[in-house]
């Protein structure tokens, strides 16, 4: 009964994991506005990255991973971007943003993120 109960409670926990593994070549594109925001440094990535990773209390999180306003952009419905380098084992995404809208094309994105639903991948890379 044991060995019953604990095959169950280990194929729920199997069948619930949804860690889709985005790779560099992967394309999204927005289907609504302001869907998640892109980062203009790797060093303002990584820093929101580990104060979610280490459950900073609501003060330190401000402290440690605050980011200037100006070095965020928000994607908007249409715009599309492609995933082309992977940082700190696939944590942090560099992509290259397809949009009329800003003259850059260098941001920043963490892979979290790109599991919300507003999100549609066009293409993977095999």
């Amino acid at each position: 009964m044991r060995y019953l109960l604990l095959l169950i409670l280990t194929s729920s926990l199997y069948v619930n994991s949804e860690d889709q593994g985005y790779k560099e070549g992967d394309e999204f594109q927005a289907k609504k506005f302001k869907t998640i925001a892109l980062f203009l440094y790797k060093t303002d990535a990584t820093k929101v990255n580990i104060a979610r990773d280490l459950s900073f209390s609501l003060r330190d999180f401000m402290n440690y991973a605050t980011v200037d306003q100006r070095d965020i952009y928000k994607i908007r419905k249409g715009d599309t971007f492609v995933l082309k380098q992977s940082y700190r084992d696939g944590d942090i995404f560099e992509v290259s943003l397809k949009s009329k809208r800003t003259s850059r094309e260098k941001y920043f994105v963490i892979s979290e993120d790109l599991n919300k639903s507003s999100l549609e991948l066009l293409t993977e890379e095999s």
